[in-house]
Parts: structure tokens; C-alpha cells; sequence
């Protein structure tokens, strides 16, 4: 079943998460849906900006609270880029802070001074506006890069997630072939009865890639598949095989049992060899307890391709 449930709108668009996630405060499971959310949703990006524009403006007028600031300066302060930002904030800060707010003492050419103030207001009215679009510039620019970043990094830890993922599948179905060579008996050898068996984990919303299995010798004529489990909920279980093409299940097993061992607890089913063909298939897991009602557990996909 899929474990990676989407997180609230409402939760996202919390303040105080959002300063949580900019800190480094979020448990990984909680950052890898914000860092997708800021990539994808106009709503999450604009409350970010806001909310990263105000931290930034707490720390350089030194409002911001003791703690967060030191989670702060540990983490947010660790990027090359945020610093540039900070900095800049702070200059902008003193600059407004030191601004002259006396009148210059008077003398006789104050008599020119009336005369001068329309061209004064025209030109300090074109200073503000221009200084306006370049800080608006700057702060665009600024925020770009962080979405961009934040995106890099959510993909670069899917692409890891991915790679250890295959990794364990590997592991797992040598392991799987080993035994299966090790239970068969004199009897199955001479039926001749060539099953291969694949590992399969629950499809998830994230998942890009599915395993592909290669399709065995003629003589073959069962094809072994271990489901994975997260937990036993029920006592008996059934798989079926769906064609996508049409989106019909073409066979289903028996009810059968669950078993555990080292790597977890599994399901293991063999489906007809003359079933499969090269395509995209998924084996939909049902589960019961006694006599009631079956329960959907999770799909687990897979491709079939030629040797």
C-alpha cells in the first residue's frame, strides 16, 4: 500500500511550517513533500517567498527569536546564496535606518529652493521607482534559484531512493532463485517445470520505474512472484492478474497465507507462463480474515519484455 500519503493544503500553507522547513526542522518525510510542493504548487511558492522575506527581515533587525536564530545562522546561513541575500537585506535595512530626516539650516539660497521642488519631486520619484524594480528584480531572481534548489534536491534524494531501492530487489530475488533452486526435488526436475521468480514491492504515486521481467525458456511454464508486505492485516490472501490494455483481470489465485522470513513478510503466488506477453502488467492484492468481506491491499506492477 502506499505509504507516501499527500500532505493537507492547509498544512502547507502553515507559517509556522513553512519556517520549520526553511530551518531544516522538518522530519525528511515532511521536507520531501514541501520540496515538491514548492516546485509544483503556485499557492505554496507565493506563501513561501512571504514567509522566507519576513525570517530574513526578523534576523537583520534582530527581532527574531533566540532560538530560530541560532537554527538560523546553523543552518539557513549555510548557503552561499542565502547569505548574499541576508546581506543585502541588512544593507537595505541601514540604509533606510540612516536615512537624514533634518532640514538643512537655512541660508539665501533657500530662495531658489520653491522653484527647484517640482524638478526635486520628478527626479526622486524616478530614484524610488527604479530602485524599486531593481530590488524587485534582485528578490525574484532570489527566490527563483531557492525553488530551484529545493527542486534539485527532492529529485536528486528520489533518484537515491530509487537506486537503493533496485539495489535490495536484486539482492532479493537471488536470493529468491538460490532457494528455489535448492527446494526443487527430483519429481519437479523431471516434470521439467522452469519458474522463475520476481520480487515486486507496492506500486507508489513517486515510483517512475517498474522491475521488468525477461520471458523464461518455453519449457517453462509457472512464473514466480514474491509480493511485499508493510504488515500481516489479514489472514488469507488472493492475487489477481490485471491487463492494463483493457483493464480486465485475466486469473486470479487461490486464497493463500502470508509468509515472513528475514527481508519481511511476502506473499508468494505463480502466475500461467501463456498469460504473459510483452506489455505492462499489475498483480492487484486482496486480503480477508475469516468470512469477511475482501479488502484491496495494493497493486504491484511489473513489464514483461523478451530475452
Amino acid at each position: 500500500m502506499d505509504s507516501h500519503k499527500p500532505a493537507r493544503r492547509d498544512t502547507l500553507l502553515d507559517d509556522q511550517q513553512l519556517i520549520r522547513y526553511l530551518l531544516g526542522l522538518l522530519p525528511p518525510n515532511e521536507a520531501d513533500r514541501f520540496d515538491e510542493a514548492s516546485v509544483v504548487d503556485d499557492a505554496v511558492v507565493a506563501r513561501l517567498r512571504g514567509v522566507e522575506d519576513d525570517l530574513v527581515d526578523a534576523y537583520v533587525r534582530g527581532t527574531l527569536a533566540i532560538d530560530l536564530r541560532e537554527r538560523f545562522e546553523s543552518h539557513y546561513l549555510a548557503s552561499p546564496r542565502r547569505r548574499e541575500r541576508v546581506a543585502f537585506a541588512a544593507a537595505f535595512a541601514r540604509a533606510v535606518d540612516d536615512a537624514p530626516r533634518s532640514a538643512p539650516s537655512p541660508s539665501w539660497r533657500t530662495r531658489w529652493i520653491p522653484a527647484l521642488l517640482p524638478a526635486l519631486a520628478v527626479a526622486a520619484t524616478l530614484l524610488l521607482v527604479a530602485s524599486a524594480g531593481l530590488l524587485f528584480v534582485s528578490v525574484r531572481l532570489g527566490r527563483g534559484l531557492s525553488v530551484a534548489e529545493s527542486g534539485r534536491a527532492a529529485l536528486d534524494r528520489h533518484a537515491r531512493d530509487l537506486e537503493a531501492q533496485n539495489a535490495d530487489l536484486r539482492a532479493a530475488n537471488a536470493e529468491i532463485a538460490k532457494q528455489l533452486a535448492r527446494a526443487r526435488t527430483p519429481a519437479a526436475a523431471a516434470q521439467e517445470v522452469k519458474a522463475i521468480a520476481l520480487v515486486l514491492v507496492p506500486q507508489t504515486r513517486s515510483a517512475d520505474t517498474v522491475p521488468v521481467l525477461e520471458l523464461p525458456p518455453p519449457h517453462a511454464d509457472r512464473v514466480g512472484f514474491e509480493l511485499r508486505l508493510d504488515a500481516t492485516e489479514f489472514d488469507r490472501y488472493q492475487v489477481g492478474l490485471r491487463d492494463p490494455t483493457s483493464n480486465a483481470v485475466i486469473w486470479r489465485s487461490d486464497w493463500i497465507g502470508a509468509k515472513s522470513s528475514a527481508d519481511g513478510v511476502s506473499v508468494g503466488v505463480a502466475v500461467p507462463l501463456a498469460l504473459l506477453k510483452p506489455q505492462h502488467y499489475t498483480l492487484d492484492l486482496a486480503g480477508r480474515t475469516g468470512g469477511d468481506a475482501a479488502h484491496v491491499v495494493g497493486s504491484y506492477a511489473f513489464e514483461v519484455t523478451r530475452p
